[in-house]
């Protein structure tokens, strides 16, 4: 894991996952934020620039991950993760963000529970839900294909984890 960041670059550039309620209202208000599916949306549409809802031109954020990798058991959870989710993930920084320097790409996770940090692998996992209780997905594997090695912590002054932060995927 890279050096942690205490500054507010992932509002403008980069992929980021948030857990901090307090970051997240410094960042937008609840209306500002997308579902999922509306990600989806705009991605199947070719990111159409009028119905795009940047904040302050710079950052789209988008909540509803959780419940998507809950609906599924965790081996067709993971694949949607790696197909789907991350193949919408590069559009839009390709897309949209010219190539990740120009737009921040936030997904609002609500509860920090469900991820964990493995150092002995250097990675971090999704602990699943429901049914699946007990089982974990490799997301930093599944979103960052590769490049999670490359994943910042975003953190208060006191260490505090509020995020995670990606520069740029590929």
């Amino acid at each position: 894991m890279q050096t942690p960041i205490h500054d507010d670059i992932w509002t403008r550039r980069g992929i980021s996952l948030l857990w901090d309620a307090d970051l997240l209202n410094d960042l937008c208000t609840s209306d500002q934020v997308i579902s999922l599916r509306q990600f989806r949306q705009l991605h199947g549409g070719g990111w159409n620039e009028d119905s795009l809802p940047l904040i302050d031109d710079e950052a789209l954020v988008v909540a509803g991950i959780e419940s998507c990798i809950d609906a599924l058991p965790p081996e067709e959870a993971t694949e949607w993760l790696r197909q789907t989710l991350y193949t919408a993930m590069v559009s839009y920084q390709r897309e949209v963000a010219s190539g990740g320097s120009e737009a921040a790409l936030v997904f609002w996770i609500v509860d920090p529970q469900r991820l964990d940090y493995h150092t002995s692998e250097d990675q971090w996992y999704w602990h699943c839900g429901g049914e699946y209780k007990g089982q974990k997905i490799p997301i930093g594997r599944c979103l960052f294909n590769g490049a999670a090695a490359d994943l910042k912590e975003i953190q208060d002054a006191g260490g505090k984890r509020l995020g995670l932060f990606h520069p740029r995927i590929s």
